[in-house]
């Protein structure tokens, strides 16, 4: 249990109690920045402190910011630890604003499918974690009637995650990660179906921003045999100013960990934005995805800006790299009489990208769409031809 008992200990003796009446022992992390020592920690205020090099009076006197970074460095060096020696089975923490900053750190460090759970005045997540958010709808300001059955369904589903049986996992296989948004799902499941009869385990992020940084990461730590990043639309969001940006780093993580990459334009047509329309965007070819989703069409301009930073990203790889051009149209809406066919723009974003890739990376157009069955076929026999998966994906068959 994380918690800043400084302000929430009212609280935490009430999860504590219902925690305990569950048959389970909670193990309390105080993880405030000042104030008092209270009973309840078991983990002291001077024991976080201490796993970093410093003090509780130490951290008292330095600026809020600064206080709560080091309180979240101590906290996740001794709750990692306990939970690398299996001394834990689950991570709870409650909080406010501070609360939840410091609290989604140290659970932010621990392994994925390790259950977590912070229970927040603040409701918003960043979707790049397994971190289960429940929102106490009400301040964490004393036990009333509004919050204490929020507290105790708070303790009942850290319990039950605690208590969860043991996941059986899938044979070991070459594990391909691929990129997906709804404009191009039908050939993305194409792609999926292809690379998993072939012995390959296939994990689809939804390119949504929270999903390719997700990718990004999870590559960076050696997740991932191959990458097929079928949907690259964050970067246009990215460059446009739109909803659904993954971030500057977009497209890195691949080539500096050195593994195969297939990389398609998919959705690159696509500028996602919230209703209204933006005014910058008033008077340009739109679509409404969702009611409250009208996505953009991109501009000539704005799609040679995008291949030209996409051949930048990928010419500072040191895997091996392909691109494969889909020129029947880049998204379902980007098809021949659809509302963003617009040739000329799917051209502008080839031609930058094949001016700026550094010799050796091919490029290869079909006269395809992105959705279609052949297309996707393509794809997969791309990803299967990099040295190692298909050997590696028949050796485990």
């Amino acid at each position: 249990m994380l918690a800043t008992l400084d302000t929430k200990d009212e609280e935490v003796a009430y999860l504590v109690s219902a925690i305990r009446s569950r048959g389970h022992e909670p193990w309390v992390v105080d993880i405030g920045l000042r104030g008092a020592e209270t009973a309840h920690a078991d983990i002291s205020r001077d024991d976080v402190a201490g796993a970093v090099g410093s003090s509780a009076e130490a951290i008292s006197a330095l600026p809020r910011a600064e206080a709560m970074e080091v309180v979240a460095a101590g906290a996740s060096a001794l709750v990692g630890r306990l939970v690398a020696e299996g001394s834990v089975h689950a991570a709870a923490g409650i909080g406010g604003g501070t609360g939840t900053w410091i609290a989604q750190e140290i659970l932010a460090a621990l392994p994925h499918g390790f259950p977590k759970l912070i229970l927040s005045t603040l409701s918003g997540r960043d979707g790049t974690r397994d971190i289960t958010v429940m929102p106490s709808v009400v301040d964490i300001a004393g036990v009333n009637r509004l919050l204490a059955p929020v507290l105790a369904n708070a303790a009942a589903a850290i319990c039950g995650m605690a208590e969860g049986v043991d996941v059986a996992q899938p044979p070991e296989r070459p594990t391909v990660a691929l990129t997906m948004f709804g404009v191009t799902t039908e050939g993305a499941n194409h792609v999926r179906r292809f690379l998993t009869d072939a012995g390959c385990e296939v994990i689809v992020f939804h390119a949504n921003g929270a999903g390719g940084q997700t990718m990004e990461r999870l590559v960076r730590e050696g997740a991932f045999k191959a990458v097929v990043d079928w949907t690259t639309s964050e970067i246009t969001d990215e460059l446009t100013g739109g909803l659904c940006t993954a971030g500057p780093g977009r497209l890195e993580a691949a080539g500096e960990a050195g593994i195969p990459q297939i990389v398609v334009p998919g959705a690159i047509d696509v500028i996602n934005v919230l209703a209204p329309i933006p005014e910058r965007f008033a008077g340009r070819t739109h679509h409404w995805h969702l009611p409250t989703v009208p996505l953009i069409r991109t501009s000539a301009e704005e799609s040679r800006e995008i291949g030209a930073w996409m051949a930048a990203k990928l010419s500072a790889a040191r895997g091996p790299v392909r691109v494969l051009v889909p020129r029947r149209g880049f998204s379902a809406l980007d098809k021949p009489g659809g509302p963003f066919e617009d040739g000329a723009a799917d051209d502008a974003w080839e031609a930058a990208l094949r001016a700026g890739l550094r010799t050796g990376i091919p490029v290869e157009g079909l006269l395809l769409h992105i959705n279609d069955e052949e297309f996707a076929r393509a794809t997969a026999d791309a990803v299967l031809e990099f040295a190692g998966v298909a050997t590696a994906a028949e050796e485990l068959a």
